[in-house]
């Protein structure tokens, strides 16, 4: 197994950024703490040492200090505080985003440590090799920013199966720089812990493992078959989010990670190439809905107009999805009005079914309906309140069915929860976060749910 080189500092997140930002949070100082820990544990501690930090990796999955482990129940008892919330495709990974907002990130770090941590928990939908669009609505400017990264198909092939070069890392790490507020290390190292110690498989991941006929299990993942609640370890894996972590996310696409990947794959995967894989970083597109409020769904070639095609009503057609199909979407908000939401694409279950070796990426595939991805974001521009925040997963209509399942919600005044249960996933499965009389008003309206014919979680962390 090949072993990556952690060492160094922190460099720019992507090309022209800043440098992480700092937290102010104790907490999160303390977590860091907790996490540098147990980057060691595979320097000569003992196996006893080992056992013990994988149960506390599963009882506290985004590394929080002791103390904070039990405060989501506290929390979330408290009628005064703000609403917060995630929604997600994978239970784990909403998990950690959850645990982030409590420990006094934003929306924004929610949704970049639920990125890296489906990496690890839903690699069949949303790897580091997947594309997608996402969207960030920003409580202090007002406004609402679009990061898209469409498929790109590499110079070369892996086996001769084509593949699509990786440009998530680089677009998730701008959108840290531009909108997050904890340091980048904190949003990366919960997924860190995920693929060293391991974690158990969730019914999202063990139905793709299904749908693939279980090769996938031997071929990329170093088992045998991987069923729900077996534990899934992925050592080069953690060894690159490592290295994302120390290094920051440009080590990705212009560092020594680069370099290495390009190496590991014979040149199918150049450096250059993955230089030249820029995401489209700018306004989204947009429509006016009412007299104040605006609805944001990603700019072209995403499937922005497909998202609101849904929001004007025309529902998706398709069945219900009965595995990923290779796509996934998260979103969260938080107690300010911050809201982000991601919509992911592998091309295909497990994409080209290839991972770099020694890294633990798994790859994308080429696909016609690849791109098709949206979240939907609404909310007011004049003073900063979100109304919907949704993403969807399961079939490449998911965005139309994102634009729908907002539409019923806000435009029809039909509660998110009935507006999921009786659509049952049709043409896509859909997570949400909805606020219909605001969030500054005490949130009482607000709710976060999934779609019951998926196998999300949706969490509220206040």
């Amino acid at each position: 197994m090949m072993r990556l080189n952690t060492g160094g500092t922190v460099s720019g997140q992507a090309m022209n950024a800043k440098r992480p930002r700092q937290s102010r949070t104790p907490p999160v100082r303390h977590a860091l703490a907790l996490a540098a820990l147990f980057m060691l544990a595979a320097c000569g501690r003992s196996e006893t040492d080992r056992d013990t930090e994988s149960a506390a990796q599963a009882a506290n999955p985004a590394g929080m200090s002791p103390g904070r482990g039990g405060l989501s129940r506290i929390v979330a008892d408290s009628v005064n505080a703000p609403f917060s919330a995630v929604a997600a495709d994978e239970s784990r990974a909403a998990e950690i985003g959850r645990d982030v907002l409590l420990a006094g990130g934003n929306a924004t770090d929610a949704a970049v440590a639920m990125y890296f941590a489906m990496a690890v928990t839903l690699p069949s939908a949303a790897s580091l090799g997947a594309s997608g669009a996402c969207i960030v609505h920003n409580d202090k400017t007002k406004a609402a920013e679009a990061f898209v990264f469409p498929p790109i198909t590499a110079p070369g092939t892996v086996a001769g199966q084509p593949f699509t070069v990786p440009s998530g890392v680089r677009a998730i790490t701008l959108m840290h720089v531009r909108h997050g507020q904890l340091r980048w290390e904190a949003t990366v190292a919960p997924a860190e812990r995920l693929a060293r110690f391991g974690v158990p498989v969730s019914r999202a991941l063990a139905r793709d493992f299904q749908a693939s006929g279980g090769m996938m299990g031997g071929r990329a993942f170093g088992g045998g078959a991987l069923t729900e609640g077996s534990t899934l370890t992925q050592p080069d894996l953690a060894g690159t989010l490592a290295s994302i972590r120390q290094r920051g996310g440009a080590d990705f696409f212009q560092g020594q990670l680069a370099r290495t990947m390009s190496e590991q794959l014979g040149g199918a995967l150049t450096v250059d190439a993955l230089r030249a894989a820029v995401p489209q970083a700018g306004a989204p597109m947009t429509e006016s809905y009412g007299m104040r409020r605006r609805v944001y769904v990603a700019p072209a070639p995403a499937a922005g107009a497909s998202a609101l095609a849904g929001f004007k009503g025309q529902a998706p057609s398709g069945p219900t999805p009965t595995d990923s199909g290779g796509f996934a979407g998260l979103a969260a908000v938080d107690g300010k009005a911050g809201a982000a939401a991601c919509a992911l694409s592998m091309g295909q279950t497990f994409g080209a079914r290839a991972v770099v070796p020694g890294a633990g990426v798994l790859l994308g595939a080429p696909s016609p309906q690849g791109g098709s991805v949206s979240p939907v974001i609404i909310a007011n521009p004049g003073n900063g309140e979100f109304t919907f925040v949704g993403a969807g997963g399961g079939a490449a209509t998911a965005a139309q069915a994102t634009g729908y399942v907002a539409y019923a919600t806000i435009e029809q005044d039909q509660p998110l929860a009935n507006v999921l249960t009786s659509r049952r996933g049709q043409g896509g499965w859909v997570n949400a976060i909805a606020c219909p009389s605001g969030l500054r008003g005490g949130g009482s309206s607000c709710r976060s749910a999934i779609d019951p014919a998926g196998a999300g979680l949706a969490l509220t962390a206040r």
